[in-house]
Order: C-alpha cells, then sequence, then structure tokens
C-alpha cells in the first residue's frame, strides 16, 4: 500500500521527467549544430544556439531544483499543517 506521502510525489517526479524529456534533445540537437560532435577540427559556435543551450541547462537545473523542494514539503508535511487552519 502506498504512503499519503508517496502518491503527492508522483506528479511533480513525472512532470520534472517530462521537460528533461523535452529539453534534453533539443540541447543535444543544438550541440550538434555547433560541430561539438561531428568530429570536426574547427568549432563554429554560433551565439544564439549557445544561448540557447544555456538557456535549455537552466531550465532542467530550475526543475531538478523545483522537484527537491516539493519533494522536502511533502516529506515534511508543510501540506497537513497548514491545511489544519
Amino acid at each position: 500500500m502506498m504512503r499519503k506521502t508517496t502518491k503527492k510525489k508522483i506528479a511533480p517526479i513525472v512532470i520534472t521527467v517530462l521537460v528533461i524529456a523535452y529539453i534534453a534533445p533539443l540541447m543535444a540537437i543544438v550541440l550538434g549544430a555547433m560541430g561539438l560532435w561531428s568530429g570536426g577540427e574547427t568549432v563554429n559556435v554560433m551565439f544564439p544556439l549557445l544561448c540557447w543551450l544555456v538557456v535549455g541547462g537552466a531550465v532542467i537545473a530550475g526543475a531538478l531544483k523545483a522537484l527537491r523542494e516539493r519533494l522536502r514539503e511533502i516529506d515534511g508535511g508543510e501540506e497537513e499543517d497548514a491545511s489544519q487552519y
């Protein structure tokens, strides 16, 4: 039988996995477009692609941070405390 907190953790984990599954391939495409995986000796780094790569990494980092905080809230019982008022 699942604990009450385990059920609450499923949605944030699923959303985080979906965000990463969406952003990570885009980042891989950007790296490929920059020539980093082509084996070429010269790397043509275009500024917009580099910005897109940085933003993608920031989105993934933010999603993981939000997930960590949400799981701590659930484990800490903060929702149950608030529902008493």
